[in-house]
């Protein structure tokens, strides 16, 4: 049985789920012929079951599943349960590939260059630990960075003897320039710099770092530079993915890791890494792979037996955001972020912290109240039903993380909530 994605969500609107063994890569392969219409913002929040009675706005912990996804890991679930063995070893090779394609589509590259990990610090790590880095050379990265990357760049230091230094990225967040961030960085970087890590957007701030500009800048240092001397831009790309409107190639950095259960709305346990090809012998694997498909990113890929029905349907969660439009959703994000931030402006009690600058900010939005704390905050918000999260760093902000199943009632009534609490 190959099903259309028309006709698998109108089979399982009617609880139709026999046969769900047939659900193999062949028919995932042929629901993409007929892509879901998703003509208003309505339709595209009745693909989430979230709870109607709260104001979700803390999306970039943990996403909800649309409904392609959710249903297409109950299929494979269902596939699993009924012949485990068979159907792994008759499916997995296949479904990991389309994965890739899927991602290597959406995301402007090639599939053989892609690996596929449980998350970004995993991702992070595999990254880091397999660079090949002298002990004469260093580790650069910003102050203000992934508790990740940090980690991981000290692990890798610890092993290597490598050192790692940190750069302060602006003077003040509240007059911060894409001038002054990559002037920072490059003036950074001396003769030992063989990395640089940098994160696309903080989760601390909500700034979104200028890859473009920055990768321009290294191309002219790499140009006067031996192979093993040259300085690798690593991204931390989690909260840019399935926000902004890019490829790969645009942002220019040699290696990218993000966790895909954020904003791209893919399972939990999931997450991928890219390798540009003329960078990919820096960095080696970790972990033994069982992939058998060639390329780097198959050989990247940890082995060990996983959620696979979370793995495979990576590819339905790309493909929703395909459907949606990559500009489509830029352009939303950053309408309902803009909205929220032009409001909190405006209130004489609340610090904004996030760059109104839609060059140097994304989806994430933080800030404080005067008289509360992050966590305070957080809590009044939520006994008016509106979710919230607080930054964990020193110092801390309140953060909220509009995305394209919220609408800008939502926001408004946020914003009420936000001035009551003067």
């Amino acid at each position: 049985m190959s099903l259309s994605r028309r006709d698998f969500l109108l089979s399982a609107a009617a609880g139709a789920f026999s046969g769900l063994s047939a659900y193999t890569w062949e028919s995932a392969a042929a629901a993409q012929d007929q892509p879901v219409g998703f003509d208003d913002w309505a339709a595209v929040r009745a693909q989430f079951d979230l709870d109607p009675g709260y104001i979700h706005l803390a999306g970039l912990l943990l996403a909800s599943h649309p409904r392609p996804v959710r249903e297409a890991i109950e299929q494979y679930r269902q596939a699993l349960n009924e012949n485990p063995a068979r159907y792994l070893s008759e499916n997995n090779t296949n479904l990991e590939n389309a994965v890739r394609r899927a991602a290597a589509d959406y995301l402007g590259v090639q599939p053989e260059d892609i690996a596929l990990t449980e998350s970004t610090t995993m991702g992070i790590a595999l990254v880091y630990n397999g660079v090949q880095v002298r002990e004469d050379q260093e580790l650069l990265t910003a102050e203000f960075d992934y508790y990740s990357t940090h980690e991981s760049l000290k692990f890798k230091a610890e092993r290597s003897g490598a050192v790692v230094r940190k750069v302060a990225l602006y003077e003040s967040i509240h007059s911060v320039s894409a001038d002054e961030i990559v002037d920072r960085l490059i003036e950074a970087i001396d003769a030992k710099t063989r990395v640089l890590a940098a994160t696309w957007v903080h989760s601390s701030t909500g700034l979104k770092l200028p890859l473009s500009r920055i990768a321009e800048a290294l191309t002219d240092i790499n140009a006067g530079r031996d192979e093993a001397d040259r300085v690798l831009f690593c991204v931390d790309g989690v909260h840019g993915l399935g926000v902004e409107d890019a490829t790969l190639d645009q942002l220019g950095c040699d290696f990218f890791m993000a966790g895909t259960h954020k904003w791209l709305f893919a399972p939990r346990g999931t997450g991928i890494i890219w390798g540009r090809p003329q960078s990919q012998h820096a960095v080696t694997p970790t972990i033994p792979t069982f992939s058998v498909t060639p390329g780097w990113g198959s050989w990247m890929t940890p082995g060990g037996f996983k959620a696979f029905e979370h793995r495979w349907v990576l590819t339905e969660a790309f493909e929703f955001h395909q459907q949606l439009g990559k500009a489509r959703v830029a352009a939303r994000i950053h309408a309902l972020n803009r909205k929220l931030k032009e409001g909190l402006a405006e209130l004489s009690h609340v610090t904004l912290y996030t760059p109104m600058d839609e060059n140097l900010s994304a989806g994430i939005t933080c800030f404080d109240i005067d008289g509360l704390t992050p966590s305070q905050v957080v809590r009044r918000l939520r006994q008016k039903n509106i979710i919230a999260s607080d930054t964990p760093y020193d110092p801390s902000y309140a953060r909220l993380t509009p995305t394209v199943f919220n609408t800008s009632e939502e926001i408004e009534q946020t914003l009420r909530a936000i001035r009551d609490l003067a």
